[in-house]
């Protein structure tokens, strides 16, 4: 746990001293303050380190280097200007007064890890800060609500939202994971630094050599989080990403003669998220300090407290009681920092996405292949395609699961072709897999079925007088950076920089700052991310299983039962339960309610 924080002025006027005390008292429970006076302003760091040359100083907030080198922030700066930023492979958020071009350069770590914020006042001051209170706690920031956030946050969106520098409060902005921001007297410019190189993957070609640099990258990125560590804690759910977290850590851990790890699982006594089987897999292979807590019973308390300690409302309903529970747990046991799977899934991919691109080429011979593959293990339950999927024959799930398939971009592809070519291909999908004329029909009759009785669902809880005076604007957001191209081929990056999963991971690191430990999260480490991109869909699709790098690279690490699962848990029915208490704890409430404390 800690943060940053400073103010520069432009208008020659000095820090106002009531201002440098509020901003400690706020963010003392960050580390212990260090302050450097600069030229036009003043810069600290709590917890973390102030890195000086001549012209150029740095406030710092980074949980570890890489191979023992402090990668001295303002050298590299000074080498290679902003764009050394892209070389930190680190969780990171740094501000950075450059005397000579007298500008403030903040930024952060590529998947926002490490939370920043900053407000601006042309001609006279810029501020910024790891947590939002910190800024509204000075004299001359006027508190505004943005009613602009609202509309983003009131609006449900059924795709990956990029992530926003808007905040809900006015003139308080976010810097942009990934992205650094130049901020001078008068103006502010917002640029991304991150630029994924995969060329440095082109030496791979076996599906083993992905694997093998995954189980090397994934456990070097462990093994930076835990140096230094006294005690290791992780979150152990029982599925592919928690147990891989849990299992390398430990082994790492027995390796150095270090404190065995703290694991963590949360009990919901929901029958369809149980996991105790692969959980005690975990357990009975590598016996770490096992800790089953159950969620915090106060949904609407939670939230209370999440929107107290991270200056907005809460994103979610199930993490707010799910860390809480957690953070109070570490706390008791003194862990210092909470190893995490968070979204493992999105950087490391089911590879399903195999069948789309072999869709798209018009493959179908290889198509046939991959969909048997997919569907053939008993374990694994395609509700999605089919209701009663486990009651079907083989052949009925082949033939419903390619109709599923090939039917999902059959209006795309007759508007882009000829009626001629699009008839032939689909006498070829027809004849290569098999279709039968019955279930050819069956699915289209279930298609205009479903087309005819389709409700359109509200997606935002909005007025029309208030989206009237409340239009939607252009703003500062991830979406340009998430559909970058490398070496002219698309990427899947919104999928990892979006909205929740940012405001996720400064959700926990808010948490863990306020009970006394860091939240980090391996799978967001940057060569980790960089190889999942880089990695062929087909290897992620390991011949049906899915997620091949994790399966195939961690095979001597994890239980042989966590390695061949294929289903995941089930938290609907608790969400549901969790969102009733919500309703009637929030409809009993009036004007009188607080803040519920949970220590």
């Amino acid at each position: 746990m800690s943060g940053i924080a400073g103010i520069i002025r432009f208008d020659g006027q000095g820090v106002i001293e009531t201002d440098r005390a509020r901003v400690i008292d706020l963010l003392k429970h960050r580390g212990g303050v260090t302050s450097q006076v600069v030229d036009q302003g003043l810069l600290m760091a709590f917890g973390g380190k102030i890195d000086v040359t001549s012209t150029v100083c740095a406030t710092i907030d980074a949980d570890f280097y890489v191979n023992g080198s402090n990668q001295s922030f303002t050298t590299n700066y000074t080498r290679n200007g902003p764009m050394s930023f892209n070389g930190q492979d680190t969780d990171f958020a740094v501000a950075l007064w450059d005397s000579n071009q007298k500008s403030l350069f903040c930024a952060r770590d590529i998947l926002g890890v490490k939370p920043l914020y900053y407000v601006h006042q042309p001609g006279r001051f810029v501020a910024f800060a790891s947590e939002i209170k910190a800024l509204l706690a000075l004299r001359e920031v006027v508190v505004r609500p943005n009613e602009h956030k609202f509309r983003e946050y009131l609006t449900w969106a059924t795709d990956y939202v990029p992530y926003s520098a808007e905040t809900f409060h006015d003139s308080i902005y976010s810097v942009l994971p990934g992205h650094y921001v130049q901020i001078n007297s008068q103006t502010v410019h917002v640029r991304p630094y991150w630029h994924i190189d995969l060329k440095k993957y082109s030496g791979l070609s076996k599906p083993e050599d992905y694997s093998t640099l995954f189980h090397d990258s994934f456990t070097e990125a462990i093994k930076r989080r835990i140096s230094g560590k006294q005690l290791v804690g992780s979150h152990l759910s029982g599925g592919l990403d928690s147990s891989s977290v849990s299992c390398v850590a430990q082994a790492l851990l027995s390796q150095q003669r270090r404190s065995t790890i703290h694991t963590f699982t949360i009990d919901t006594e929901q029958p369809e998220a149980d996991e105790k089987e692969y959980v005690q897999a975990v357990v009975d292979q590598w016996h770490p300090h096992h800790h089953t807590v159950r969620p915090i019973a106060d949904v609407l308390g939670s939230i209370l407290k999440i929107n107290h300690l991270f200056d907005r409302p809460d994103h979610f309903i199930i993490p707010s009681s799910f860390h809480l529970s957690v953070s109070l747990e570490a706390q008791q046991v003194g862990c210092d920092i909470l190893l995490t799977g968070h979204d493992g899934d999105s950087v490391i991919p089911t590879g399903f996405d195999f069948i789309n691109e072999l869709v798209d080429a018009n493959d179908w011979e290889n198509l046939k292949i991959a969909a048997q593959q997919l569907i053939e293990p008993p374990g694994r339950a395609m509700l999605y395609v089919s209701e009663d999927w486990a009651r079907l024959s083989t052949d009925i799930k082949f033939q419903k699961y390619a109709l599923y398939v090939i039917g999902a971009n059959l209006k795309k592809r007759f508007r882009a072709q000829s009626i001629p070519s699009f008839i032939t291909m689909l006498r070829d999908q027809k004849r290569i897999l098999g279709l039968s004329q019955s279930a050819v029909i069956d699915y289209v009759f279930k298609r205009v079925v479903n087309k005819l009785s389709h409700k359109v669902l509200i997606n935002n809880a909005l007025s029309d007088n208030f989206k009237e005076r409340v239009p939607v604007r252009l703003h500062q957001t991830t979406e340009a950076l998430a559909a970058t191209s490398v070496e002219g081929q698309h990427i899947p990056l919104n999928e990892i920089m979006n909205t929740t999963n940012i405001i996720c991971n400064e959700q926990m690191n808010h948490i863990g700052a306020y009970y006394g430990h860091q939240y980090s999260f391996p799978f967001f480490d940057k060569h980790v991310i960089e190889l999942g991109l880089a990695t062929p869909m087909a290897v992620h699709f390991d011949k049906g299983r899915g997620r091949g790098l994790i399966r195939n690279g961690l095979r001597d690490i994890l239980p042989p039962t966590i390695v061949s699962r294929l289903t995941k848990a089930n938290f609907v029915e608790y969400g549901t339960l969790s969102a009733k208490q919500l309703y009637e704890s929030s409809y009993g409430c009036n004007s009188n309610c607080r803040i519920v404390s949970i220590s």
